[in-house]
């Protein structure tokens, strides 16, 4: 059940937000620069995001028992994968996913719609999932916080 509703929410809401909209903002508006043949990176970009909110929502259901849903979470704290080298991966996908968009088509539109999903995940991010997972994993996921960080992945190393 936990796989059908994984697919169900974030079909739903990456499926809108990270690919179809943004596509569509996209389609109407003028191209604000012109990247030239680095707008071909947009193309890694689509797929390394993609595979990612994938590979962790695949995780947040087999290893965590749960779904990235906010309303049916995971029971175990979460930190193999993309997780040992950031804590919030699914996040940093869907923009990597945004930023293909903005190099393939230079829209100013989509610049302003990537800084408004920057600011609304990270206040997401702050206000409301970290205090849930400090409450719900206690020392576990302080301890993990110490390890990784929140935004900009650590490579060199792994937890």
């Amino acid at each position: 059940m936990n796989i059908l509703k994984t697919i169900l929410y974030m079909g739903s809401l990456h499926g809108f937000f990270t690919f179809y909209f943004p596509y569509q903002l996209a389609l109407t508006d003028e191209s604000l620069i012109n990247f030239g043949i680095v707008r071909y990176l947009a193309f890694p970009l689509w797929i390394i995001g993609t595979l990612i909110i994938i590979w962790c929502s695949v995780d947040m259901v087999s290893k965590g028992r749960g779904t990235p849903a906010h309303f049916d979470p995971p029971k175990q704290l979460v930190i193999t994968g993309p997780y040992c080298y950031v804590r919030n991966p699914i996040y940093l996908g869907g923009l990597l996913v945004q930023l293909g968009y903005i190099l393939w088509f230079g829209s100013g539109i989509l610049i302003s719609y990537f800084v408004c999903f920057v600011l609304a995940y990270h206040i997401l991010i702050v206000f409301i999932e970290e205090p849930i997972l400090r409450n719900t994993f206690g020392t576990a996921y302080d301890n993990y916080v110490k390890r990784v960080p929140r935004w900009i992945p650590r490579l060199g190393s792994r937890s």
